[in-house]
């Protein structure tokens, strides 16, 4: 399994890479790169972002930056970058002078991880998405999780049929199901 690697140093927003780029709308930035990982790079009021989804991996890489350009924070996430994508890993936070202030391990809470997750999909015949995974292709399956009344829990939600969305509660610690629920899925 591909997962991209993070550190904890001090990094820019690469201006001149999104001011030259030919692939650039307005203030986005949107293009395949040779070795097939997709970027979107973007400018907003309220500061740059940067993603990086890897060919072949359920995961990509995410920056914020502050104002200046200087990294706010780091680290990696699900490569569904819509709904509620989880954060995998170690995160790391920097203040607006770039000195590292926080290190957050995403995966702690979780002994059900999501290598046991792929397994669960796997014998439920739920399809899983490599990267990279582009918003206007269609329904892909989101995989979050979180700490909800002070347990961790996973939610998958997949297209189980074309009219028919399914959700799934996991316990993060234990694997075991906590709640099934289908809904109707409007394509527009």
């Amino acid at each position: 399994m591909i997962i991209p690697t993070i550190d904890n140093k001090f990094e820019k927003f690469d201006i001149d890479k999104f001011s030259k780029s030919t692939k650039k709308e307005t203030d986005v930035v949107r293009e395949f790169l040779p070795n097939g990982n997709y970027i979107e790079m973007s400018m907003a009021n309220s500061g740059k972002y940067y993603t990086e989804s890897y060919k072949d991996s359920y995961f990509m890489i995410s920056k914020s930056y502050y104002t200046s350009g200087n990294i706010k924070d780091k680290g990696i996430m699900f490569n569904v970058p819509w709904g509620a994508p989880f954060q995998k890993g170690i995160w790391y936070g920097f203040d607006e002078n770039g000195k590292l202030i926080k290190e957050v391990d995403y995966d702690k809470p979780y002994k059900y991880t999501f290598e046991d997750i792929l397994k669960f999909c796997e014998k439920e015949v739920i399809p899983i998405t490599k990267g990279p995974v582009l918003q206007s292709t269609g329904f892909h399956t989101i995989i979050s999780r979180r700490i909800e009344n002070g347990k961790p829990i996973w939610e998958i939600e997949w297209l189980k049929k074309s009219n028919r969305v399914e959700n799934i509660i996991l316990d993060g610690i234990s694997g075991k199901v906590i709640s099934r629920r289908e809904s109707e899925f409007i394509n527009n």
